[in-house]
């Protein structure tokens, strides 16, 4: 929602400056020149066709570079803007792709390749990271400890799925811990793999009753206490999560190179106007033939006079 503001905000931006027809400062005064090129039109001499300014603008807006060029081939600027742009869309597509390589890498350690296991007693199974059955047995469990327990079903609502939200649910939500295999086979099983009942520490408050504070192993040290929140309870959760960390970091990178993009066409098209406003100033010089007309006196009668002046 927030990149969607900030594009619409820069959009509008550049919409207004099209908009203010009349600044002397965006687009110069037209008119007058015009005006005056029918004045001194005698006097004047036209070295080329004078550039549209809001052509250029456009130009520059949709192709960095492109209204630089159409006014003054030899600006530099008509050459700068297309290499940030250049540079700014090789940026946006490298961290673009590393951040879909680390999604593909997280995706696939979740719950996307077999693993090898070991359990308490010594022994091994071939098992998926994290698997939905274990979550889901769990979950059954707890929605049947109190009817006025936090536990409920619409508690629960981890997506049958592997779309985007199952993967950012599964490490942000604390709740979702029951799946990860190594919290399962610590907690939710003995040390031989088998699934118990729990014996987990449930305590009262005034507000809600009956909540779950923590996990007790069901087997090994059972006075130890950890809160599902804590990454302790599941050190392949705190792996996860990791991996989603490193590859958030890659596209809000290429997130900066988006709005380098935006900043650089905008930067163009206005860099457009004043490359263009510079050609045009000098599109129409004085040929070097001036007339002035004023009055003199001679012999005591005052008399018109007409005088021309040629530079060269």
């Amino acid at each position: 929602m927030r990149k969607i503001i900030i594009c619409a905000f820069l959009i509008s931006l550049l919409g207004g400056l099209v908009a203010q027809t009349g600044e002397d400062w965006l687009w110069g005064d037209q008119k007058q020149d015009e005006e005056e090129e029918v004045l001194n039109a005698d006097f004047i001499k036209v070295n080329y066709e004078r550039r549209n300014p809001r052509v250029a603008m456009l130009m520059s807006a949709l192709v960095p570079g492109a209204g630089q060029f159409y006014a003054d081939k030899k600006a530099i600027t008509a050459y700068i803007f297309p290499a940030i742009e250049i540079g700014l869309i090789a940026g946006l597509l490298v961290f673009q792709k590393q951040g879909d390589d680390k999604t593909k890498d997280f995706e696939r350690f979740a719950n996307q390749e077999l693993i090898t296991f070991q359990l308490g007693d010594g022994s091994t199974i071939e098992i998926y990271r994290y698997d939905r059955t274990r979550q889901h047995r769990v979950e059954a469990i707890l929605r049947d400890l109190n009817p006025v327990d936090i536990y409920e079903p619409s508690y629960f609502r981890l997506d049958d799925h592997n779309c985007q939200h199952f993967y950012e649910d599964i490490g942000k939500y604390s709740h979702y811990v029951f799946g990860w295999a190594d919290w399962y086979y610590t907690f939710a099983t003995d040390s031989y793999g088998n699934d118990m009942d729990p014996s987990w520490l449930p305590v009262v408050t005034a507000e809600q009753g009956w909540i779950w504070s923590g996990n007790n192993p069901l087997w090994g040290d059972t006075e130890a206490h950890v809160a599902n929140s804590s990454h302790a309870s599941s050190p392949m959760r705190k792996t996860y999560v990791d991996m989603r960390n490193k590859a958030k970091k890659e596209y809000a990178k290429s997130e900066i190179f988006k709005f380098g993009l935006a900043f650089n066409h905008i930067g163009a098209a206005l860099d457009a106007i004043r490359v263009t406003r510079k050609v045009n100033r000098g599109a129409i010089t004085d040929s070097g033939l001036r007339m002035q007309y004023y009055t003199t006196i001679r012999d005591q009668y005052i008399t018109p006079t007409l005088a021309v002046n040629w530079k060269f």
